[in-house]
């Protein structure tokens, strides 16, 4: 296990998120946070996208943080607002970019595939990774390993 690295993601807007409302890691201490790696032309990243709709909406009374962080490059942020008002995701989502630089997160997280999904468990160490495309019962037995 190694620490999660600290970061700060400007938000995506939906039902339960201003466009451009920081969040950060710290301010999640003591609760366990699913951190997804995605982007929008990722078939993968689509496809699991409902299910970690309906994992978040099942795990938010247990305070399980669930983020979605997209990789810019293939598509713009613009791109990821859209997305996600389509599919109608209400988590914390937003695009790995920070004073116009692109992808911090990622490599401070060493994605190296999409999707790439960290399990962080309550004192903030990285208890599993896991890359490729996660169904809504697999992720919830994952997310039952950080409770």
């Amino acid at each position: 296990m190694r620490p999660a690295p600290e970061f700060e993601l400007a938000l995506f807007a939906n039902d339960e998120h201003a466009a451009g409302e920081v969040i950060s890691l710290s301010q999640f201490e003591g609760q366990p946070v699913v951190l997804n790696f995605w982007f929008p032309s990722c078939p993968p990243c689509v496809a699991e996208m409902p299910d970690f709709e309906e994992a978040y909406q099942r795990f938010k009374p247990d305070g399980v943080q669930f983020i979605g962080v997209q990789l810019l490059g293939l598509d713009t942020a613009e791109d990821g607002q859209k997305f996600v008002e389509r599919l109608d995701v209400n988590y914390a989502l937003g695009a790995d970019e920070r004073d116009g630089v692109f992808g911090d997160i990622v490599k401070d997280y060493r994605v190296s595939g999409f999707p790439t999904t960290v399990f962080i468990d309550r004192d903030h160490n990285i208890r599993r990774t896991w890359v490729g495309a996660l169904n809504v019962e697999k992720l919830e037995e994952l997310v039952r390993e950080v409770l």
